[in-house]
């Protein structure tokens, strides 16, 4: 009698990368759990980064609790394009840049502070909900702003961020992800199909200017040339990757990363009863690189924001509970910022 094979899973040379920085102490834990919403107690579930991205652990973690989460989000895209095709948009776009004298081959910022500490990523999170009533305000206030909601988090984010820890005026980058699920398959659901793009901010960049910049990045296909890249283990071993870290670790350095995980949970799967007393938060992982962290998700209708500054740029809490009480204000204020540069 003959046994069927069971192909093994495909390599993931994304984790090589979480796998060198923990050989460097920093962690790639990744938090996600119900917050109480009377007391702001949360029970924290961790997960590594190195197996999953964000949404395949809210996944793999809901599941645990009786969710269905049965189709994960997917990308707007169907194929992966070639790298032929990437070089000529990659290329097209370094020409133009030189051209206008905007082209830098490293990313640099000035924080206000900078405290002198090691490789160890621990800090406290906080975390803070808006009602299904606020939540639907701040889609207006989008709609006013004429951009995607998530761009409009991500500006009044930016506001914050920048209106506390940034120096003076400069251009600067964040690290914008973007879920590869639907275009490629890795086995697994729940596997790393986060990629991302680097978008180029300033301390009074406008929402339709924030808009303008991530199109123009996605129409490059940025985020498949992240991708790319971020398997080159494939030829370098992770000995390669250990040197290639190293190297850019010292050169790179941009705000941090916006983690935005869409609507959960899923609609139309038979999911528990809504318990109104709580809703989930999350929030990333942040480095030295990428001091800061964030987790942003709706939850049942009821937008949700995490934030954690890395000990490098902010040592005490009450400064970042000053961030995130900005990027609050900053969703809810009723204008057009556009009008206001």
């Amino acid at each position: 009698m003959k046994t069927s094979k069971v192909s093994k899973p495909a390599k993931d040379y994304i984790a090589m990368w979480f796998d060198v920085r923990k050989e460097l102490g920093i962690s790639d834990a990744m938090n996600i759990g119900p917050m109480n919403k009377a007391n702001g107690n949360t029970q924290w579930h961790t997960f590594s980064h190195s197996k999953m991205d964000g949404i395949g652990g809210i996944a793999t973690i809901l599941r645990e609790q009786g969710y269905p989460c049965q189709r994960l989000p997917q990308s707007g895209e169907k194929s992966e394009p070639s790298a032929w095709k990437l070089y000529k948009l990659s290329k097209s776009e370094r020409k133009k840049k030189k051209s206008n004298n905007t082209y830098t081959p490293y990313k640099s910022i000035r924080w206000k502070n900078n405290f002198s500490c090691g490789n160890d990523n621990t800090a406290e999170i906080v975390n803070a909900y808006f009602d299904n009533e606020s939540t639907l305000q701040i889609k207006k206030n989008a709609k006013k702003n004429r951009v995607a909601f998530s761009t409009f988090l991500m500006w009044a984010l930016n506001k914050a961020i920048a209106d506390n820890l940034i120096e003076g005026n400069q251009n600067y980058y964040w690290f914008y992800p973007v879920n590869l699920r639907g275009a490629i398959s890795l086995g697994s659901d729940t596997r790393n199909y986060s990629s991302g793009i680097n978008i180029c901010l300033n301390n009074y960049i406008t929402p339709k200017q924030l808009q303008q910049e991530i199109k123009d990045k996605i129409k490059l296909k940025e985020h498949w040339s992240t991708w790319k890249l971020a398997h080159i283990g494939k030829l370098v071993g992770k000995p390669g990757i250990r040197y290639i870290y190293n190297s850019i670790s010292k050169k790179n350095f941009y705000a941090g990363s916006f983690s935005y995980l869409g609507a959960w949970p899923l609609q139309g799967e038979k999911n528990p009863t809504e318990n109104k007393s709580e809703v989930w938060v999350s929030c990333g992982i942040g480095t030295k690189n990428y001091p800061v962290s964030t987790g942003i998700m709706e939850w049942h209708g009821q937008l949700t924001l995490g934030l954690k500054l890395h000990p490098m740029i902010c040592q005490d809490v009450a400064l970042t509970q000053k961030c995130l009480s900005d990027w609050k204000y900053n969703l809810l204020e009723d204008k057009n910022h556009n009008e206001f540069i």
